[in-house]
């Protein structure tokens, strides 16, 4: 049974929830796919910029903190602005969702 949203399909009769159940949002694990994460960049990053996990690091609020874990997996997207200018600093830090 396909369902439909204002006469367009969304799920054909392929497909079921637990296949298009991936976006972000749809886990609260962290350095799972679809998730954010408060963390320091070592390069200047704008919106929208990937990065990989391995330049990250887990971010406190007013400062970066380099004991946090796990490390970052994957590929990040930048959904604020990073300043590497400063290395990992709180100047440095924003908000990614990881992306892959």
């Amino acid at each position: 049974m396909a369902i439909k949203v204002n006469g367009t399909t969304v799920i054909d009769d392929s497909r079921n929830l637990v296949n298009i159940a991936s976006g972000a949002g749809s886990s609260t694990s962290v350095n799972a796919v679809g998730t954010y994460g408060f963390m320091a960049c070592e390069f200047d990053k704008n919106p929208g910029d990937t990065v990989s996990g391995s330049s990250l690091k887990w971010s406190l609020a007013n400062a970066y903190n380099n004991t946090a874990s796990p490390t970052p997996l994957g590929t990040w997207r930048c959904m604020g602005k990073t300043n590497g200018g400063f290395g990992f600093s709180e100047y440095s830090s924003t908000v990614f969702v990881r992306i892959s």
